[in-house]
């Protein structure tokens, strides 16, 4: 197989710990690895964040950062001709868009990642022109694209679901993998470190997540009995509505056993899962959930909002109504009671969530898109 240019819209590595990022970072550390030969470019309208910068200094990689103001329209206006420039064999869309009319400006075959269809299944999660350019362009992308990497079954069913035209035989589940850090672990400094064992709640603190109806359950479930473990939630602001955000930082909560830890290092971020009894997962919608399978590799037991992207991955973890307080206060006096006994166990993971096998299945579509890309456009040039 001759060496190939692969242009990959880095734009997701620009911001630290989010889930697009996380999910390209370690994508392309594998990719790197299994394609050494090909020559990769990674294009971007800002700098990479520092802790993805290993990607950009391996030698079969080339970082273009084009430093424009152009913001939501650097992907129409400048990454055709960023393409051009590089001479791409194929383009690795990473944020679920292309460039508009991107047939007739690019002839080139494209591999684009959706990780959710939150524009249509949840736009309230979304930021009103992050929502309104998604919905715009969404059925153009699912058009344009020759193929699509769903993260999860519930969201290739969504885009299904949602835009009835999109061609189901594009559509591939590749999911992310998950790899138990290998670095030491470190207890975050304050009260936090001081604690032995408690329940644990990850992910960004914004509307979706639903961290309100965990803290109030854990609120009443500490009135009914103020022995039970205490709860950790850890993660960074996110948008929308940040008067959760506000109360988490205060410090009020601590009376009820609630403590938060913002930004947490990788090595913090390890010491909770170390310590924790169970972790709590209560999220109204999901493209997937990350920590639910960094739990179960750990041997952690976990407590899951019964929405159908966690039924997916979850196993047989215990699953609770979204959004009812009096369930997940009910669901965190049986863990206690479970854990303080020595009853509460873990799922057991049925699948290889390793990033080097899904890395491995992202090469092979990229072989054929570009194999099918070349051999229709011989057919064109015969006709």
């Amino acid at each position: 197989m001759p060496s190939r240019i692969i242009v990959v819209d880095a734009r997701p590595l620009a911001f630290a710990n989010t889930g697009n990022s996380r999910y390209l970072h370690c994508m392309l550390s594998e990719l790197l690895k299994i394609r050494a030969d090909d020559s990769w470019v990674l294009v971007s309208h800002r700098g990479l964040h520092p802790l993805y910068a290993d990607v950009a200094s391996r030698k079969n990689v080339t970082l273009d950062i084009d430093s424009s103001r152009l913001g939501p329209l650097w992907i129409h206006v400048r990454l055709p001709f960023l393409l051009k420039k590089h001479k791409a064999d194929i383009l690795w869309g990473t944020l679920a868009m292309l460039p508009v009319f991107f047939r007739r400006r690019c002839r080139i075959p494209a591999v684009v990642n959706f990780h959710d269809l939150n524009a249509y299944s949840a736009p309230d999660t979304m930021v009103l022109w992050n929502r309104l350019q998604h919905r715009l362009l969404a059925s153009h992308t699912l058009r344009n694209a020759d193929r699509v990497l769903c993260l999860s079954k519930t969201t290739r069913d969504d885009i299904l679901k949602f835009i009835p035209s999109a061609d189901a035989r594009k559509l591939d589940i590749v999911y992310p993998g998950c790899e138990l850090p290998a670095g030491e672990s470190r207890p975050p400094g304050g009260d936090i470190g001081a604690l032995e064992k408690f329940s644990l709640c990850v992910g960004t603190i914004e509307p979706r997540k639903n961290q309100k109806t965990l803290i109030e359950a854990q609120s009443r479930a500490f009135r009914e009995n103020s022995n039970i473990l205490p709860l950790v939630i850890v993660g960074r602001r996110g948008w929308g509505d940040d008067s959760l955000y506000e109360v988490l930082r205060n410090g009020s909560l601590k009376n009820f056993g609630i403590f938060f830890l913002e930004s947490a290092s990788g090595e913090n971020l390890q010491w909770c899962y170390e310590h924790a009894a169970w972790t709590a997962c209560p999220s109204i919608h999901e493209g997937f959930g990350l920590p639910i399978i960094e739990s179960l590799k750990m041997n952690i037991p976990v407590m899951l909002s019964d929405i159908p992207v966690f039924r997916e991955v979850g196993g047989d973890s215990r699953f609770v109504s979204c959004l009812d307080p009096e369930s997940w206060k009910t669901a965190i006096l049986e863990f206690n009671d479970q854990h303080r006994s020595g009853r509460l166990k873990a799922s057991k993971l049925d699948t290889d969530w390793s990033w080097k096998t899904f890395a491995a299945q992202i090469s092979t579509i990229i072989d054929e898109t570009i194999r099918t890309a070349n051999d229709r456009q011989s057919q064109e040039a015969n006709r």
